[in-house]
């Protein structure tokens, strides 16, 4: 198996995980700061002069490349060239997006690579993080907590780190529970959200940016009220389906992640409002948005204000 690796995916959390994995399964902590190093491909002498370099009282020297998927095309021979005849002594670490998987550089080298895949997780896989999170740290969290800190992030990986280490700070090595969540992640951030969509809905723009400008006074960065919107929507394509199959709300709250028997009343409401088609047109506008932002195709906040204009038009 070989040595050297390459780490592509979309989702920023996933990446630096599989390379934190990747430097502790080849160094020691005392190591680290001899034999680890993290470039752009912006500095490709500097890249090559640390894979060129012995590793120091270590068996290994680590050398981690982000963003690959941004280099020149020199560079990209330069890799491809090394990769044939890689140094028995030095593991490098590429971390690209799925875009590099369109480049000829990708075909030149995915044979002389391990492929490891960092796309987002699902809902149980978060769950399960949480939950592993807490239980190291020694703190217990209740089911309902964990429920509520995935629908309030939803997939945003990044941002859940953060929440979990200020609800550490804050438990102090005790009982981590539903309206802590709620006080440390989202003033009620499930609430707001309802009423933004209530505010779309009825194509009041003054509400809708009242509501706006009070999730962004709470800190929520614009690529999460997409991400909000965004899990919103696929909660109600759920109701919908399984309301047109009978369901019975025990599972349609399973189903969606909450033992809030309010939450679940609230969606079935909510859902009868929506037409399929009008949730076909929500989740591709909010697609679009995502992708845009995470693109740099277009400013966070002017996504957000574009999105939500055109959503108040459908």
């Amino acid at each position: 198996m070989s040595s050297n690796y390459l780490i592509i995916g979309n989702d920023q959390f996933m990446r630096e995980k599989e390379v934190a994995k990747i430097r502790d399964k080849y160094l020691s902590s005392p190591e680290i700061d001899l034999n680890f190093s993290v470039h752009t491909p912006s500095d490709p002498e500097g890249i090559m002069d640390s894979l060129g370099t012995m590793p120091f009282i270590s068996d290994k020297r680590v050398v981690v490349i982000k963003d690959i998927h941004e280099m020149s095309d020199e560079f990209a021979g330069t890799l491809a060239g090394y990769l044939g005849k890689p140094s028995e002594t030095s593991v490098l670490v590429l971390v690209a997006d799925k875009d590099l998987k369109k480049t000829k550089f990708y075909k030149q080298v995915s044979g002389m690579l391990e492929e490891i895949g960092a796309e987002k997780p699902d809902a149980n896989t978060i769950k399960g993080w949480i939950r592993g999170f807490f239980k190291k740290e020694g703190v217990e969290i209740t089911p309902g907590a964990v429920d509520l800190i995935v629908e309030l992030k939803g997939d945003d990986t990044v941002g859940l780190r953060m929440e979990l280490d200020k609800l550490l700070s804050f438990a102090l090595g005790q009982r981590v529970e539903e309206e802590h969540v709620e006080q440390l992640v989202g003033r009620n951030v499930s609430e707001t959200i309802f009423k933004l969509v209530d505010a779309v809905n009825s194509g009041n723009g003054d509400w809708v940016w009242r509501v706006i400008s009070d999730l962004y006074a709470q800190n929520k960065r614009p690529l999460e009220l997409i991400g909000y919107l965004g899990t919103y929507i696929r909660k109600i394509q759920t109701v919908k389906l399984l309301s047109s199959r009978g369901a019975d709300n025990n599972l349609i709250a399973s189903e969606i992640g909450t033992r809030s028997s309010y939450y679940v009343q609230r969606m079935v409401r909510e859902a009868k409002r929506f037409s399929d088609d009008t949730v076909g047109k929500w989740t591709t506008a909010l697609l679009k948005a995502d992708t845009d932002i995470k693109t740099g195709k277009k400013n966070d906040h002017l996504a957000v204000e574009m999105v939500v204009s055109g959503l108040m038009g459908k």
